[in-house]
């Protein structure tokens, strides 16, 4: 189960209601963003040169759809965090990380970032 779902369902629980989508949805992308800074601390020093401008792309992402969620606006909204995805993917790649145990840290960074990524994708509202 993502977080996405656990803050809902809390929301629900404590409230009686289920909130506002986008509210969870900003909610699950406040646990993404540290994850990603995380990744990044993990990364080889020799690697930032090619991992900066990454993580710079994804910052700007993250903070477009930051917005997007804040405003209700549902437009672009699936290509931008396919668009985090795909990044992160790249961020890793270029990030050599060869330590097991920061290797292991990233993998689990990453499968925390898709499947909240993937949750909040699963809901957008269709407009």
């Amino acid at each position: 189960m993502s977080l996405f779902s656990k803050i809902d369902n809390w929301f629900k629980k404590v409230f009686k209601k289920s909130t506002a989508w986008n509210v969870v949805a900003l909610s699950a992308l406040n646990v993404v963003a540290p994850l990603i800074e995380t990744v990044l601390d993990l990364a080889d020093p020799a690697a930032g040169a090619a991992v900066t401008p990454i993580f710079t792309e994804i910052q700007t992402d993250l903070g477009t759809v930051s917005q997007l969620l804040s405003s209700g606006n549902t437009s672009n909204l699936s290509a931008l965090l396919n668009g985090i995805k795909s990044n992160f993917s790249a961020l890793l790649t270029e990030a050599h990380i060869t330590d097991p145990a920061s290797v292991a840290k990233a993998q689990a960074a990453q499968a925390t970032i898709t499947s909240e990524l993937e949750a909040i994708i699963g809901n957008i509202p269709a407009s």
